[in-house]
């Protein structure tokens, strides 16, 4: 099979395509279907997948880098590693135990990640469940409903985040939502008071218009003394931080492995998300919200979960175009 015939229908993917009979390296293309249809920070996408005889590079595209808000290419880097483990989740659901190394040539920090297949095994039904949430998941920026996560269902998604040496922190109680929502506030008004900043989101589509009218509206919410609680974008029964002990390149590599894990998680059990990453990208605001958590450690992402009713319509987001992101060598 051609790994440049593949059907560009993203978010639906038939698995009778599957080319168990082809080479690893028309599995591989396939599965890299799946893989672009991980989360990414402002929706960039900032990904390419190198297909090769028995391997994917998922590598930086740092032309769709937010060079002022991403300087580092902290979040580009999240971002690909994200993607990396949906890959991975999906070779394990194909009946194969994967591999994958990060940053396997330390002379080229844009490849992130390798995922191999490995060797055949047996799927559970945790794989296939992981499998259908890949297509399932969505960002979702409306308000939640106002359904507690449950207890269990907490620790689960903090254990998956620890399994990469990550920690994640919940907040549902409102006051401590109240104090994130304004560092929200606060480092939104921040960027948005820099024309280039407000030029770059508008450049890559990646909140645009709707960015100087969230960030005002909040803006003015707050000033009036209102509430995080009353505010749609800010709706949510939990709130998360996930957090590292460093802030290099690895952590930024295990945080958007743990982020995926945790989404497909997530995601199985009903649950949507969305991420408001103003905070992190300001770097004052990012300490102050350390210090709210009570914690030494160094904020990687934030994100609010929780349900929606059930009669709404989740819509998907647009995928850059398969010849855009794959790669054959």
């Amino acid at each position: 099979m051609s790994v440049m015939a593949l059907s560009d229908d993203a978010w639906v993917i038939d698995p009778i395509g599957f080319p168990g009979s082809g080479t690893a390296r028309d599995k591989l293309a396939f599965l890299v279907r799946y893989a672009r249809l991980a989360p990414s920070d402002h929706d960039t996408q900032p990904w390419r997948f190198v297909v090769a005889d028995t391997h994917v590079d998922i590598v930086a595209d740092l032309s769709r880098a937010m060079r002022l808000v991403d300087p580092h290419y902290r979040e580009v880097t999240l971002s690909c590693a994200a993607a990396a483990e949906t890959l991975l989740a999906a070779v394990r659901a194909y009946g194969y135990d994967g591999v994958i190394t990060p940053s396997p040539e330390p002379h080229a920090r844009t490849v992130i990640a390798r995922v191999e297949l490995g060797q055949t095994a047996r799927r559970t039904l945790l794989d296939r469940d992981a499998l259908a949430a890949i297509a399932r998941r969505r960002t979702v920026t409306r308000r939640y409903t106002q359904a507690p996560v449950p207890a269990a269902l907490q620790t689960l998604m903090q254990e998956n985040a620890r399994a990469y040496g990550i920690d994640l922190h919940l907040v549902s109680d409102v006051l401590t939502k109240d104090k994130i929502a304004r560092l929200v506030v606060e480092a939104d008004q921040i960027q948005f008071d820099d024309p280039a900043i407000r030029a770059e989101f508008a450049s890559v589509g990646a909140i645009g218009a709707g960015f100087s009218r969230m960030g005002a509206a909040l803006f003015r919410l707050f000033e009036l003394g209102g509430s995080m609680e009353r505010h749609a974008s800010m709706h949510a029964p939990l709130f998360g931080v996930f957090t590292t002990k460093r802030d290099n390149h690895e952590d930024w590599v295990a945080t958007g492995r743990a982020t995926a894990a945790v989404l497909h998680g997530v995601t199985m059990h009903g649950l949507v998300s969305a991420f408001l990453n103003q905070p992190i990208e300001v770097e004052a605001i990012r300490k102050q919200l350390a210090s709210l958590l009570g914690s030494s450690e160094t904020p990687q992402l934030l994100g609010r979960f929780g349900y929606v009713k059930e009669d709404l319509v989740l819509h998907r987001t647009e995928q850059r175009p398969l010849n855009d992101v794959l790669i054959a060598v």
